[in-house]
Protein backbone atom coordinates (compact mmCIF):
# COMPACT_ATOMS: atom_id res chain seq x y z
CA UNK A 1 0.00 0.00 0.00
CA UNK A 2 2.82 2.40 0.82
CA UNK A 3 4.42 1.69 -2.56
CA UNK A 4 1.12 2.47 -4.30
CA UNK A 5 0.81 5.73 -2.40
CA UNK A 6 4.36 6.66 -3.36
CA UNK A 7 3.61 6.04 -7.03
CA UNK A 8 0.41 8.05 -6.82
CA UNK A 9 2.35 10.94 -5.30
CA UNK A 10 4.57 10.73 -8.39
CA UNK A 11 1.35 11.29 -10.33
CA UNK A 12 0.69 14.43 -8.31
CA UNK A 13 4.22 15.83 -8.37
CA UNK A 14 4.86 15.18 -12.08
CA UNK A 15 2.11 17.40 -13.54
CA UNK A 16 2.57 20.11 -10.89
CA UNK A 17 6.34 20.15 -11.44
CA UNK A 18 5.82 20.51 -15.18
CA UNK A 19 3.56 23.54 -14.70
CA UNK A 20 5.81 25.21 -12.12
CA UNK A 21 9.02 24.78 -14.11
CA UNK A 22 7.61 26.01 -17.41
CA UNK A 23 6.26 29.08 -15.61
CA UNK A 24 9.68 29.66 -14.03
CA UNK A 25 11.31 29.26 -17.42
CA UNK A 26 8.86 31.79 -18.86
CA UNK A 27 10.21 34.35 -16.42
CA UNK A 28 13.94 33.69 -16.62
CA UNK A 29 14.77 32.63 -20.19
CA UNK A 30 16.28 35.56 -22.12
CA UNK A 31 14.56 36.49 -25.37
CA UNK A 32 11.68 34.10 -24.76
CA UNK A 33 8.12 35.36 -25.09
CA UNK A 34 5.55 33.14 -23.31
CA UNK A 35 2.72 34.99 -25.03
CA UNK A 36 3.97 34.10 -28.50
CA UNK A 37 6.24 31.06 -28.03
CA UNK A 38 5.14 27.48 -27.40
CA UNK A 39 6.17 25.76 -24.17
CA UNK A 40 8.44 23.38 -26.10
CA UNK A 41 10.36 26.25 -27.68
CA UNK A 42 11.93 27.07 -24.31
CA UNK A 43 14.17 24.03 -24.85
CA UNK A 44 15.78 25.72 -27.87
CA UNK A 45 19.04 27.60 -27.45
CA UNK A 46 20.80 28.85 -24.32
CA UNK A 47 19.38 27.48 -21.08
CA UNK A 48 17.18 25.04 -22.96
CA UNK A 49 18.37 22.21 -20.72
CA UNK A 50 15.92 23.36 -18.02
CA UNK A 51 12.85 22.82 -20.16
CA UNK A 52 14.19 19.57 -21.60
CA UNK A 53 14.85 18.30 -18.08
CA UNK A 54 11.37 19.43 -17.08
CA UNK A 55 9.80 17.35 -19.84
CA UNK A 56 11.88 14.28 -19.02
CA UNK A 57 11.59 14.29 -15.22
CA UNK A 58 7.89 15.21 -15.17
CA UNK A 59 7.13 12.62 -17.84
CA UNK A 60 8.97 9.86 -15.98
CA UNK A 61 7.14 10.70 -12.74
CA UNK A 62 3.79 10.54 -14.53
CA UNK A 63 4.73 7.29 -16.25
CA UNK A 64 5.76 5.80 -12.89
CA UNK A 65 2.33 6.59 -11.47
CA UNK A 66 0.65 4.51 -14.18
CA UNK A 67 1.20 1.27 -12.22
CA UNK A 68 -0.74 2.66 -9.24
CA UNK A 69 -3.41 4.19 -11.50
CA UNK A 70 -3.89 0.74 -13.02
CA UNK A 71 -4.39 -0.75 -9.56
CA UNK A 72 -6.70 1.93 -8.16
CA UNK A 73 -8.50 3.41 -11.18
CA UNK A 74 -8.38 0.73 -13.85
CA UNK A 75 -6.27 -0.96 -16.52
CA UNK A 76 -7.09 1.37 -19.40
CA UNK A 77 -6.61 4.52 -17.36
CA UNK A 78 -3.25 3.23 -16.15
CA UNK A 79 -2.09 2.36 -19.67
CA UNK A 80 -3.12 5.77 -20.99
CA UNK A 81 -1.36 7.59 -18.15
CA UNK A 82 1.74 5.56 -18.98
CA UNK A 83 1.58 6.72 -22.60
CA UNK A 84 1.00 10.30 -21.43
CA UNK A 85 4.12 10.28 -19.26
CA UNK A 86 6.34 8.37 -21.69
CA UNK A 87 5.35 10.68 -24.54
CA UNK A 88 6.13 13.75 -22.46
CA UNK A 89 9.55 12.37 -21.47
CA UNK A 90 10.38 11.41 -25.06
CA UNK A 91 9.37 14.90 -26.25
CA UNK A 92 11.95 16.26 -23.81
CA UNK A 93 14.73 14.13 -25.23
CA UNK A 94 14.18 15.51 -28.74
CA UNK A 95 14.16 19.31 -29.03
CA UNK A 96 11.30 20.91 -30.96
CA UNK A 97 11.65 23.18 -33.98
CA UNK A 98 10.92 26.91 -33.73
CA UNK A 99 7.34 27.96 -34.51
CA UNK A 100 6.47 28.67 -37.30
CA UNK A 101 8.47 25.78 -38.73
CA UNK A 102 10.40 26.57 -41.89
CA UNK A 103 11.86 23.09 -42.25
CA UNK A 104 10.99 20.15 -40.00
CA UNK A 105 14.06 18.47 -38.52
CA UNK A 106 14.21 14.81 -37.59
CA UNK A 107 14.35 15.61 -33.88
CA UNK A 108 11.52 18.11 -34.23
CA UNK A 109 9.38 15.45 -35.94
CA UNK A 110 10.00 12.95 -33.12
CA UNK A 111 9.20 15.67 -30.59
CA UNK A 112 5.91 16.45 -32.32
CA UNK A 113 4.86 12.80 -32.60
CA UNK A 114 5.72 12.09 -28.95
CA UNK A 115 4.00 15.26 -27.73
CA UNK A 116 0.88 14.56 -29.79
CA UNK A 117 0.69 10.99 -28.47
CA UNK A 118 1.04 12.29 -24.90
CA UNK A 119 -1.70 14.88 -25.35
CA UNK A 120 -4.04 12.46 -27.12
CA UNK A 121 -3.59 9.85 -24.36
CA UNK A 122 -4.35 12.48 -21.71
CA UNK A 123 -7.57 13.49 -23.47
CA UNK A 124 -8.73 9.88 -23.84
CA UNK A 125 -7.94 9.27 -20.16
CA UNK A 126 -10.43 12.02 -19.28
CA UNK A 127 -13.28 10.05 -20.85
CA UNK A 128 -12.13 6.73 -19.39
CA UNK A 129 -11.73 8.16 -15.88
CA UNK A 130 -15.15 9.81 -16.03
CA UNK A 131 -16.65 6.37 -15.34
CA UNK A 132 -14.42 5.67 -12.32
CA UNK A 133 -16.46 5.89 -9.09
CA UNK A 134 -18.61 8.49 -10.81
CA UNK A 135 -20.39 11.39 -9.23
CA UNK A 136 -22.15 14.03 -11.28
CA UNK A 137 -19.44 16.60 -10.52
CA UNK A 138 -16.63 14.20 -11.31
CA UNK A 139 -18.14 13.12 -14.64
CA UNK A 140 -18.69 16.67 -15.78
CA UNK A 141 -15.21 17.73 -14.70
CA UNK A 142 -13.61 14.89 -16.68
CA UNK A 143 -15.76 15.52 -19.75
CA UNK A 144 -15.16 19.27 -19.61
CA UNK A 145 -11.39 18.75 -19.51
CA UNK A 146 -11.53 16.12 -22.25
CA UNK A 147 -13.35 18.52 -24.56
CA UNK A 148 -11.63 21.80 -23.63
CA UNK A 149 -8.00 20.65 -23.90
CA UNK A 150 -8.09 19.73 -27.62
CA UNK A 151 -10.44 22.63 -28.38
CA UNK A 152 -8.08 25.19 -26.83
CA UNK A 153 -5.16 23.55 -28.61
CA UNK A 154 -6.90 24.02 -31.96
CA UNK A 155 -7.51 27.67 -31.08
CA UNK A 156 -3.80 27.99 -30.23
CA UNK A 157 -2.77 26.70 -33.65
CA UNK A 158 -4.85 29.39 -35.33
CA UNK A 159 -3.94 32.19 -32.93
CA UNK A 160 -1.86 34.98 -34.41
CA UNK A 161 0.85 36.01 -31.97
CA UNK A 162 -0.80 34.49 -28.89
CA UNK A 163 -0.10 30.78 -29.38
CA UNK A 164 1.80 30.63 -26.08
CA UNK A 165 -1.11 31.92 -24.01
CA UNK A 166 -3.61 29.43 -25.43
CA UNK A 167 -1.20 26.51 -25.22
CA UNK A 168 -0.40 27.31 -21.60
CA UNK A 169 -4.09 27.46 -20.76
CA UNK A 170 -4.53 24.00 -22.30
CA UNK A 171 -1.54 22.72 -20.33
CA UNK A 172 -2.79 24.16 -17.05
CA UNK A 173 -6.20 22.55 -17.47
CA UNK A 174 -4.93 19.15 -18.59
CA UNK A 175 -2.02 18.69 -16.19
CA UNK A 176 -3.99 19.99 -13.22
CA UNK A 177 -6.70 17.44 -13.97
CA UNK A 178 -4.12 14.63 -14.07
CA UNK A 179 -2.80 15.66 -10.66
CA UNK A 180 -6.38 15.68 -9.34
CA UNK A 181 -6.87 12.11 -10.59
CA UNK A 182 -3.87 10.99 -8.52
CA UNK A 183 -5.12 12.92 -5.48
CA UNK A 184 -8.57 11.35 -5.83
CA UNK A 185 -6.94 7.91 -6.09
CA UNK A 186 -5.04 8.62 -2.85
CA UNK A 187 -8.32 9.55 -1.16
CA UNK A 188 -9.94 6.35 -2.43
CA UNK A 189 -7.05 4.29 -1.06
CA UNK A 190 -7.51 5.77 2.40
CA UNK A 191 -11.13 4.63 2.59
CA UNK A 192 -11.18 1.41 0.56
CA UNK A 193 -9.92 -2.07 1.52
CA UNK A 194 -6.94 -3.10 -0.59
CA UNK A 195 -8.80 -6.07 -2.07
CA UNK A 196 -11.55 -3.78 -3.37
CA UNK A 197 -9.36 -1.08 -4.94
CA UNK A 198 -9.36 -2.16 -8.57
CA UNK A 199 -13.07 -2.35 -9.23
CA UNK A 200 -12.65 -0.97 -12.72
CA UNK A 201 -14.88 1.71 -14.19
CA UNK A 202 -18.40 1.51 -12.88
CA UNK A 203 -21.28 1.73 -15.38
CA UNK A 204 -23.05 5.03 -15.87
CA UNK A 205 -25.83 5.33 -13.31
CA UNK A 206 -29.29 4.64 -14.67
CA UNK A 207 -32.50 6.28 -13.67
CA UNK A 208 -34.76 4.21 -11.44
CA UNK A 209 -33.84 1.15 -9.40
CA UNK A 210 -32.63 -1.86 -11.38
CA UNK A 211 -34.63 -5.03 -10.85
CA UNK A 212 -32.80 -7.93 -9.27
CA UNK A 213 -32.34 -11.01 -11.44
CA UNK A 214 -34.12 -13.30 -8.96
CA UNK A 215 -37.10 -10.92 -8.94
CA UNK A 216 -37.26 -11.13 -12.73
CA UNK A 217 -37.09 -14.91 -12.58
CA UNK A 218 -39.86 -15.04 -9.96
CA UNK A 219 -42.06 -12.81 -12.06
CA UNK A 220 -41.48 -15.03 -15.07
CA UNK A 221 -42.40 -18.17 -13.13
CA UNK A 222 -45.63 -16.59 -11.96
CA UNK A 223 -46.65 -15.60 -15.50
Amino acid sequence: MSALRGLLWCGVVGPVLFIVLFLVNDAIKPGYDPVRNAVSEAAIGSGGWLQSTNFIVSGLLIAASSAAITRVVGRWAGALVGVTGAGLALAGVFVSDPVPVEQVSWHGMIHNVAGTASSAALVITCFVAARWRPTSQWRWYCLAVGVSVPLIFVVALGADGTLGIWQRLSNLIGWTWLAVVALRALAVMSETPEADLAEGPRPWPRTGSPRRQDDVGSAASRA
